[in-house]
């Protein structure tokens, strides 16, 4: 008996701990895109929590291969910046859900000729996503470490048209990833 209230007593101890650790407070983070950098690009974004909300200004380049695109015969390079201001829906540790704006140039490369042309686009969008923390219990560096999966849709104002006569600019941009971040 005395076993196991011991055994209970670091059980409780140490959810309290993850409570006390994940509580809502002013923080800041940093996160990642890792598919980003598969794609011979970068993602880092900056980020601010306060109570319920957070605001988060990115910054990313990626290479996609046109076929994923709908623009087969293309090799499109994008940059560009963002601004999500997301809500914790119960707790940090868990769903959220948000809206964004951003501004991206692309740079459309001909597979065969290796001509190419630039664009520009506005979006506003909405997401949603869900983030884990790894080692919530660790008393070290590692319990800032989070995943948060997440997607959005987005409609995008291309107020700068890419001109190769088969090339087709979305009206929509759909997006599906997961962020590495810290929080600190």
């Amino acid at each position: 008996m005395k076993k196991l209230i011991i055994v209970l007593a670091l059980i409780s101890s140490q959810l309290m701990a993850q409570k006390d650790s994940l509580r809502f407070k002013k923080t800041f983070e940093i996160e990642i895109d890792p598919i980003a950098y598969m794609l011979k690009g970068y993602s880092i974004h900056g980020i601010y929590n306060y109570k319920h909300l957070r605001f988060d200004l990115g910054y990313y380049g990626i290479e996609t291969p046109g076929k994923l695109t709908g623009n087969e015969n293309y090799n499109i390079k994008s940059t560009g910046f963002g601004i999500k201001a997301n809500y914790l829906i119960k707790k940090v540790n868990g769903f959220y859900t948000g809206i964004d704006l951003g501004y991206c140039e692309s740079i459309a490369t001909e597979n065969e000729s290796k001509l190419n042309d630039t664009g520009h686009n506005i979006s506003l969008g909405t997401h949603i996503g869900y983030r884990i923390f790894l080692f919530p219990l660790q008393k070290n560096v590692l319990n800032g470490l989070y995943l948060t999966p997440w997607a959005g849709i987005s409609y995008n104002h291309v107020y700068d048209k890419i001109k190769f006569e088969n090339y087709k600019d979305s009206k929509f941009g759909y997006f599906a990833t997961f962020h590495i971040g810290y929080r600190f």
